[in-house]
């Protein structure tokens, strides 16, 4: 067992060999949310004109709005690897083979997406961030990813 990068290599391995879904590694990958999560509500409680004028938080916020997205695009990723599908040929595509799979309902799959350009505004900084729209997202943010657990964890649960 080789440690690089903080990742147990084996544990990749193991993954990328099963021919089903891990479902430890969903339930671990979800769950490693929670502090960004209740960091998240925290921020939301800050008053828009302060969070405006709060360079630090503005980082913290945009950093937590990266690591949210990339639990759900690691959920998605596994998720497509493991079935019959065809690979994804976007992040975008992921979240829409998720939904022709059954595991979140087509009707969340736009909020998902959106949820991914948002994220890429963010990381690739495709232009200047506007922090009111990132401040007037981060109660959606929250809902819509705690929608998008629940599906993958009833979907694990019928799994079994």
């Amino acid at each position: 067992m080789i440690t690089k990068y903080g990742l147990e290599i084996t544990l990749i391995k193991q993954c990328e060999t099963s021919m089903s879904v891990n479902s430890d590694f969903l339930k671990e990958r979800l769950a490693f949310s929670k502090k960004y999560i209740d960091r998240l509500k925290k921020i939301q409680s800050i008053p828009k004109e302060e969070f405006l004028q709060d360079f630090p938080i503005q980082l913290q916020t945009e950093r937590i709005f990266e690591i949210i997205t990339l639990i759900m695009l690691d959920v998605c990723t596994h998720i497509v690897a493991h079935s019959k599908e065809t690979p994804p040929a976007s992040y975008s595509d992921c979240m829409q083979k998720l939904a022709d799979l059954n595991v979140i309902s087509k009707e969340n799959v736009s909020t998902y997406i959106k949820i991914i350009k948002m994220r890429n505004i963010i990381v690739h900084q495709y232009g200047e961030v506007d922090f009111e729209i990132v401040h007037s997202s981060l109660e959606l943010l929250n809902e819509d990813f705690q929608n998008f657990k629940e599906q993958i964890l009833t979907w694990l649960e019928k799994q079994n």
